[in-house]
């Protein structure tokens, strides 16, 4: 087909002063794409306004769908974020001076098309190496491996669609209305990132899996070069972007649907019986070896075998909220996997859980038992408990973001609404992932601070510590308590009857639960508040104990 753009005539040599090539006559006749970057028409100006939109949309996509790729090695902590941040800001900076560079040398509709091709090969490359480049970047450490998993696995993609915004600003440049045409463009751009943000949150992680999600922006990526080449009259070179596009992300989907038939844990293939994508988190049930668990974004949640927990965290919150006998009603945030909701509300006690997700719901009641007796709330666990009218004997806090709990639900005006909603002589039991000693001790000590300020007198067990032989500098789940507890817990407090698994009566798990009582180091504890609390910064420790 003919080219709908024209060049514009060219200057005799007579006219100029100039010879052209050292011969009067024509200047020698310019390329298709420098043809097109003069005068931009018809159906190349609707691909370039779809360049410019889709690569502003898969910058956001990439950078948001980063976290969800890291989080079975490093969590989602303060570290993650920086890092993709910071390797995307960075990407895009080189993006745009290469890319200047690039499109004064060889403007055009042509170069730039190439550009997002390779950005979309990129990726998909990306995603085929993302489980040996996490390997390898978890021994560098927490926060190094992050910086350089971000930078191996995202910057290349990133600095591409970098290029793309200067390439588009020199083929659509309009001398005479220079302003407004680079306006439009960083408007369409910006309006593609929106849209890629919301794609994101409301289609992407809600409905496919990352894998999925990662491959289906390569597709988007790659289909304006195919239609460019398809107008251009170049049907083989668009067949063969067209198969080799088919290839990869056909081997990237294979690829992924493999990986995600297993959840690495502490080192160890656990086998996918049920994924369950969310908003919140990469939720997966396993069934392996006689036990079913739960990880969100690779860090398990709880588990069962048989009809009572697995896990001992719940066993230990159950004896200290069961310290003066079954409660009548318990307030719980955060659901999990439901298995301390489940045990107490099999116990006889009125259960009310706040919890954020509502595919947790779905995943407790369906793979868990959690019974029709548990009322779940959807929603924020501070601001529904502020909804709350009922007074609850024993509330519990095991709400956490895959490695650590949310900070806004451990601060001093979190704990003081709470309070409205405590029964008299009522007990509040913590979940806490920390360190006994050390620098590791200081989000629990900053918690037991906090809890004292409003509650009063916070008493910290630590069976586990207790189990290991009391190592030092040892980091893992303990229990805050605060209320009314008697002198002489061991003697004084009402006989547990709950069922408990075989392990846990080998383990003397229950009584060790009273004897590892113990005070942690204050000289770092700070009271947390809406103002200050930046437990992400202090979590290190904890997720190292969570995930290896």
């Amino acid at each position: 087909m003919q080219s709908t753009v024209k060049a514009k005539p060219a200057k005799r040599s007579g006219q100029s002063g100039q010879s052209g090539q050292g011969q009067s006559g024509d200047v020698t006749p310019k390329s298709r794409d420098e043809v097109a970057d003069l005068a931009l028409t018809g159906a190349h100006t609707w691909l370039l306004r779809a360049a410019v939109l889709i690569g502003g949309a898969s910058v956001m996509v990439v950078e948001i769908l980063g976290s969800r790729v890291l989080a079975p090695s490093f969590g989602t902590t303060l570290h993650v974020w920086s890092a993709l941040i910071t390797v995307t800001l960075a990407a895009l900076a080189v993006g745009y001076a290469i890319g200047g560079r690039v499109a004064d040398r060889r403007p055009g509709l042509g170069t730039l098309m190439t550009v997002m091709a390779c950005a979309a090969g990129t990726l998909l490359i990306s995603d085929l190496i993302t489980r040996p480049v996490l390997r390898v970047a978890y021994e560098a450490g927490m926060v190094s491996g992050t910086f350089m998993a971000a930078t191996v696995l995202f910057l290349p993609t990133l600095f591409l669609l970098g290029m793309l915004s200067p390439m588009a600003v020199r083929v659509a440049a309009d001398r005479q209305h220079l302003g407004a045409s680079v306006g439009n463009l960083y408007a369409l751009s910006t309006v593609g990132s929106v849209a890629g943000s919301l794609s994101v949150s409301l289609l992407l992680i809600p409905n496919m899996t990352v894998h999925a999600a990662l491959i289906s922006t390569a597709v988007a990526l790659a289909i304006v070069p195919v239609f460019y080449l398809l107008l251009g009259a170049r049907k083989q070179a668009a067949l063969l972007l067209f198969v080799g596009l088919a290839l990869a992300t056909t081997g990237a989907k294979l690829a992924g649907d493999e990986a995600d038939r297993e959840v690495m844990y502490k080192n160890e293939a656990y086998p996918v019986t049920a994924r369950v994508p969310s908003a919140y988190g990469d939720l997966v049930v396993s069934d392996y070896r006689g036990v079913r668990y739960l990880f969100l974004n690779g860090v398990q949640q709880g588990s069962m075998i048989g009809d009572v927990s697995h896990a001992k965290y719940a066993y230990g919150l159950e004896r200290l909220a069961t310290i003066k006998g079954i409660p009548k009603s318990v307030l719980i945030w955060g659901l999990g996997a439901g298995v301390y909701a489940r045990a107490m509300a099999e116990a006889g006690s009125q259960v009310t859980v706040i919890e954020i997700d509502p595919m947790s719901e779905k995943v407790a009641r369906e793979h868990f038992g959690l019974p029709a007796s548990v009322k779940v709330v959807i929603g924020d666990a501070r601001t529904e408990t502020l909804r709350l009218t009922e007074k609850y004997d024993v509330i519990v806090l095991d709400a956490f973001s895959g490695d650590s709990p949310p900070f806004h639900l451990l601060t001093r005006e979190a704990f003081a609404d709470l309070k409205e909603r405590l029964a008299a002589n009522g007990l509040v039991v913590a979940n806490i992932v920390g360190g006994v000693s050390g620098e590791a001790s200081r989000i629990a000590s900053s918690v037991v601070a906090t809890m004292e300020s409003v509650f009063g007198k916070t008493h910290v067990f630590s069976p586990n510590w207790l189990l290991m032989g009391k190592k030092q500098n040892f980091v893992s789940t303990m229990f805050l308590v605060t209320g009314d507890l008697p002198e002489n817990l061991a003697e004084n407090a009402a006989p547990f009857t709950m069922k408990t698994s075989e392990e846990i009566k080998r383990d003397g798990y229950i009584e060790k639960v009273f004897a590892s009582r113990r005070e942690l180091p204050r000289y770092r504890a700070v009271i947390l508040t809406d103002d200050y609390a930046p437990l992400e910064a202090w979590s290190d420790a904890a997720v190292q104990a969570m995930r290896y």
